[in-house]
């Protein structure tokens, strides 16, 4: 979009109706609701986390990965609403697509440092499978904890280059009857984010997924090797073995939900990243600029899918997490029951009172 607030001009390679269309489904509709869920999704998660103790490394991180998605989510929720087509320029402080701009590196910050503390979590499993002992005296919460920190402080490093070239500028609206913030690129923009989407937005996601994959692949296949050891020396103890064995499976199918659910959401966004990086004309004002917005329609969506199904995985695999899961919702349900009792019962007095007024009318009026 130009410094002005006019929309970019883009040639018509894709019909402007149906990538309106699309748009409004995909990012208006299916991603608010599904955002707002994950959002509540993920302070259940949290607060679930937090009740199991810190004692764990791995809740330790899984509370930083909720986290980190509810980030993620929010600042998705507030670039979906600069998209909103009923809000007006004139209602803001600043023009929508810049308002879009902004969210927009925050959410993918977000995602960035998500997927490095589940590349994170699922290196730590590789590990207490292949040396058991070993990483327990190693990886402690307080070793998890200054991971995570590190992680997040080392990818902050990711909003640098966007919001450095970026200079706020009052500029008028068409009409000339109000001055809007907008935002104002320097001269180097083209060189600093050259190098910053090959970082960005093929380095990180990449390495993150190589990471995700191979760490998976040693686990299950140690898991496996296992499973066929310890079904050949324990013979004699066929109920230890079907408990170990049911164990060591919620663990591989764990890894390889959350190794697949992360995958299908981050590869479309990071090929979309790559596409921008080689075609100039799927940029700003480009001939291909609306077929970019479709497909950003779309692995937005799913990014924000990514973000909101962890609770399902956490509740279907995790006993401890279903168990926390309803002392957290158990007192939410019992008020709301109680609350609509309440609301009962008061109609129902009222009914009463009406028909006691009407009858004393009657009696009055006789």
């Amino acid at each position: 979009m130009s410094s002005n607030g006019s929309e970019p001009v883009v040639n018509s390679l894709l019909e402007l109706s149906v990538l309106h269309a699309m748009s409004a489904i995909n990012i208006m509709v299916c991603s608010e609701f599904i955002g707002l869920f994950g959002i509540a999704a993920n302070i259940v998660n949290m607060i679930n986390f937090r009740r199991q103790g810190f004692k764990d490394g791995v809740n330790v991180t899984l509370f930083a990965l909720s986290f980190c998605d509810l980030g993620a989510l929010v600042a998705h929720q507030f670039s979906n609403m600069c998209m909103c087509p009923w809000i007006r320029e004139t209602q803001l402080f600043m023009l929508k697509s810049h308002l879009f701009t902004i969210g927009f590196y925050l959410n993918g910050y977000f995602v960035r440092v998500s997927g490095w503390l589940t590349s994170f979590i699922t290196f730590e499993r590789c590990l207490c499978v292949v040396w058991p002992l070993k990483v327990k005296r190693v990886i402690t919460p307080r070793t998890a904890m200054l991971v995570n920190l590190a992680i997040v402080l080392l990818l902050s490093l990711y909003l640098f280059p966007p919001y450095y070239i970026m200079n706020l500028n009052w500029v008028v609206l068409p009409g000339g009857n109000q001055t809007i913030l907008a935002i104002v690129f320097k001269s180097n923009r083209e060189t600093i984010m050259a190098v910053y989407y090959f970082i960005a937005d093929q380095f990180i996601p990449y390495s993150t997924i190589l990471v995700l994959l191979l760490c998976t692949t040693i686990t299950v296949s140690k898991l496996k090797s296992k499973l066929v050891w310890r079904q050949s020396t324990t013979l004699n103890a066929a109920n230890k073995t079907s408990t170990a064995t049911l164990k060591d499976r919620k663990v591989v199918a764990m890894l390889i939900n959350i190794s697949i659910i992360f995958i299908v959401s981050l590869l479309p966004q990071s090929t979309l990243g790559a596409a921008v990086g080689l075609e100039r004309e799927l940029k700003l004002n480009g001939k291909y600029f609306n077929v970019l917005l479709m497909c950003y329609s779309f692995t937005s969506l799913l990014e924000t899918i990514n973000c909101s199904v962890s609770i399902f995985v956490y509740y279907t695999m995790s006993t401890k997490y279903r168990q926390e899961f309803w002392k957290i919702i158990r007192p939410v349900i019992l008020w709301k029951n109680s609350v609509f009792r309440l609301m009962r019962s008061e109609t129902l007095v009222t009914v009463r009172s009406m028909r006691f007024i009407r009858q004393c009318i009657r009696w009055y009026v006789c």
